[in-house]
């Protein structure tokens, strides 16, 4: 009963991660507002908890490489997003 509800889960966040990461805006602005802020932290903190239950169900896998949002400014300088 546990595994299938963290399957569940799984799955579920990553339809929220792929909802979130196709309609985000990745225009280059000069100003992130904060709800676009709070969006790319949201995104990053889910894809953290998503990869350690998937770490959880499948420890043998071949991990790869995750993927998280950060903002790129009109000047090319990257913000990365963290809980700090």
């Amino acid at each position: 009963m546990s595994r299938e509800l963290l399957e569940n889960s799984v799955e579920s966040l990553i339809n929220v991660c792929n909802d979130i990461y196709r309609h985000i805006d990745r225009s280059e602005r000069e100003e992130i507002s904060d709800i676009d802020f709070e969006l790319v932290k949201t995104f990053n903190k889910l894809v953290a908890i998503n990869q350690r239950n998937i770490d959880t169900l499948y420890p043998n896998r071949t991990k790869g490489e995750v993927k998280i949002l950060a903002f790129r400014n009109v000047q090319k300088d990257i913000q990365e997003v963290s809980d700090d």
